[in-house]
């Protein structure tokens, strides 16, 4: 019934009046815009819509509510060549453009591993698929802390999303070979 309910909320909102009100509406409050490595380019700009939260405590300004919302212009795919994991819970709603992004999924047997090319074991892990999909205005996604994925692909002119997230849950960072490295680690930051 929840997914029903977003996934319904997604279509309302991306429909274009919406969601170019939605686009304008948070351009009127800037966050931190994250750039290239060289710093040459923005790779995503990055607006709040409610609930902006403190870079330093991670605690929302409105404390008693669990959820912030932004508005994300994604310019490019994700450079990096290992998938990454979010500080927190997030959903997606696609309300302009589109991307394809790869997930690492759990498989629940060990029998998909035999018949599935796109599977692959993660050491520390259960089985995983590298799942790729591709998503486009009126879609919508959840995202737990410790699920990782990567953007491969942004249609022209990039790809507007809302970004709910929940409460702080701990650093993002990288998968690679299997185990988490902070971000910071893996940046050179």
């Amino acid at each position: 019934m929840i997914n029903l309910f977003w996934r319904m909320l997604a279509k309302v909102l991306a429909r274009p009046a919406i969601a170019a009100w939605v686009i304008a509406r948070a351009a009127r409050t800037p966050y931190l815009h994250i750039r290239s490595a060289d710093g040459q380019e923005v790779y995503m700009g990055r607006w709040w819509l409610f609930n902006a939260y403190d870079r330093e405590t991670h605690l929302a300004r409105i404390r008693w509510i669990p959820w912030s919302i932004r508005v994300h212009h994604i310019m490019r795919p994700d450079a990096d060549r290992d998938l990454h994991d979010h500080p927190w819970d997030a959903r997606t709603v696609i309300l302009r453009g589109s991307y394809t992004e790869e997930r690492l999924e759990s498989c629940e047997t060990a029998d998909l591993l035999k018949r599935d090319a796109n599977l692959r074991w993660v050491p520390g892990y259960e089985i995983h698929r590298l799942a790729i999909r591709t998503r486009q205005a009126g879609d919508t996604a959840q995202l737990k802390h410790g699920e990782y994925h990567r953007i491969d692909e942004v249609s022209p002119g990039g790809v507007y999303t809302l970004f709910i997230t929940s409460r702080w849950k701990g650093d993002w960072g990288f998968l690679v070979n299997g185990v988490k490295v902070a971000w910071r680690e893996y940046t050179g930051e």
